[in-house]
């Protein structure tokens, strides 16, 4: 899936396997099963330990500790680390072999630099475990106005000189909100920032409506109900759907009740997605 500069590659089916590579950076937003395209990931940012979600985590260090591939940073919410490590251990134990890797707690709030002026900050998320979403931050620069007149060999100078010649922004390229219930809104007001979003929508109609707020996943009727914040990003990729529904009942349900937004909806596993 190809969205402006970024493309996202991935899978995710609600309760089977849940795993995203984002370039850039490279980076992996969940593990699922172990996919091995995620083997090109030094990055691994783990929503939340349900297995569907964490399962690849020895399996990806496996396959770059084979292949010599530089040492894997594994993020995860706090509470997930221990557990983590002792499951990673149990994968080198059964191998007979010792994967290069550091495995490293994140709290919301908490930042990673992930590659030239690019980040990821943690952000909590509603789900039935300890969880966390994840913003990808890209700093941008501008040329002051007092310098736009000067010349190349000018502005080069000042560098040189070390004058801070540039005005320096951030902004939240993406928000991966990983595994949450509709409170996400409310614990993580930012994401309404974002220039992409990707937010799972677990459920549709009637007779399972109440299965969104009993297992903290979200009802396309959630998003019904946050149009007005959807209308912000300028696309939204919506993954983790259930089995018990399809992609072409999920397009009906966006054409029908996000009719505004129908252009912007891309659907994980949608043709020419």
């Amino acid at each position: 899936m190809q969205l402006g500069e970024m493309s996202i590659e991935g899978h995710s089916v609600a309760g089977e396997e849940t795993w995203f590579r984002i370039h850039p950076p490279g980076l992996a937003f969940d593990v699922g099963r172990g996919a091995p395209a995620q083997a090109g990931s030094r990055d691994l940012f783990v929503s939340h330990g349900h297995l569907d979600h964490a399962l690849g985590v020895p399996y990806v260090l496996s396959q770059r500790t084979l292949h010599h591939q530089a040492p894997t940073r594994v993020f995860c919410p706090v509470p997930v680390a221990g557990v983590l490590a002792e499951f990673v251990a149990a994968g080198e134990r059964l191998e007979g072999v010792e994967y290069q890797y550091q495995i490293v707690g994140l709290a919301p709030g908490d930042r990673v630099e992930v590659g030239r002026d690019l980040a990821i900050q943690a952000f909590a998320t509603d789900h039935v475990v300890p969880s966390l979403g994840f913003h990808l931050l890209r700093r941008r620069r501008k040329l002051k106005e007092e310098f736009r007149a000067r010349s190349g060999s000018e502005l080069a100078a000042l560098r040189s000189g070390r004058v801070e010649i540039d005005d320096e922004s951030e902004e939240i390229w993406l928000s991966y909100c990983g595994d949450t219930g509709p409170d996400v809104w409310r614990l993580a007001p930012r994401i309404a920032e974002s220039r992409l979003l990707m937010i799972e929508c677990t459920f549709l109609g009637d007779q399972v409506r109440q299965h969104g707020s009993a297992y903290k996943h979200l009802h396309f009727d959630d998003l019904v109900e946050h149009e007005a914040d959807l209308e912000r990003h300028e696309a939204i990729v919506l993954h983790h759907l259930s089995r018990r529904h399809s992609i072409g009942e999920l397009r009906r349900e966006v054409e029908a009740k996000l009719p505004r937004l129908a252009s912007r909806v891309h659907l994980l596993g949608e043709a020419g997605e």
